[in-house]
């Protein structure tokens, strides 16, 4: 898994500070050393965000949660650390309570297509975040979102479709 995050973050435009190893000393090819680490905000502790979350982490990213449902964020918070920001990541108080001005990266993982898209409007429009990614389940609210500016759109509903043609595919071919 690893290496996979290795591969992704040179996507996003970022390398490696040494080149033999996948740490967490993530630089941006022109950021300065006062970054060192790679700094995430992920908006929603449902699942998605939870298992986001502690990948990032594990892969040595320092990551804060925003989340507006109580009971949700002291879960989390129990589970991951006091990482979690309670409130509404569509708001701009709430985004600047988390550190949203110093992130390289804003994930938004909520389940309603129009929140992920403003969330991620105000993370890079008002803060000026690199990179944002949001997950879709409509796709055609994912076209929109990318038309947006949305760096990165998590289409939900063609992944799902993706994995299972790979999984039902073979049981479609005939033996000849």
């Amino acid at each position: 898994m690893i290496p996979n995050f290795c591969q992704y973050m040179k996507t996003l435009g970022l390398k490696l500070l040494t080149p033999t190893t996948c740490s967490w000393k993530l630089l941006r090819a022109d950021w300065i050393n006062e970054r060192y680490t790679l700094y995430v905000i992920v908006v929603g502790c449902g699942t998605t965000g939870i298992k986001v979350a502690e990948w990032l982490m594990a892969s040595g990213a320092e990551v804060t949660l925003i989340e507006k449902i109580a009971e949700k964020q002291r879960l989390a918070d129990n589970l991951l650390g006091s990482v979690v920001v309670l409130g509404d990541g569509t708001m701009i108080d709430t985004q600047n309570t988390a550190g949203t001005e110093r992130a390289a990266l804003f994930i938004s993982t909520l389940r309603s297509d129009e929140d992920n898209m403003l969330a991620c409007q105000i993370a890079k429009h008002h803060f000026e975040v690199d990179r944002t990614i949001a997950m879709s389940g409509n796709p055609d609210n994912a076209k929109l979102l990318s038309l947006l500016g949305i760096d990165i759109v998590v289409d939900v509903t063609e992944l799902i479709t993706e994995k299972i043609q790979s999984l039902v595919a073979p049981m479609l071919v005939e033996d000849l």
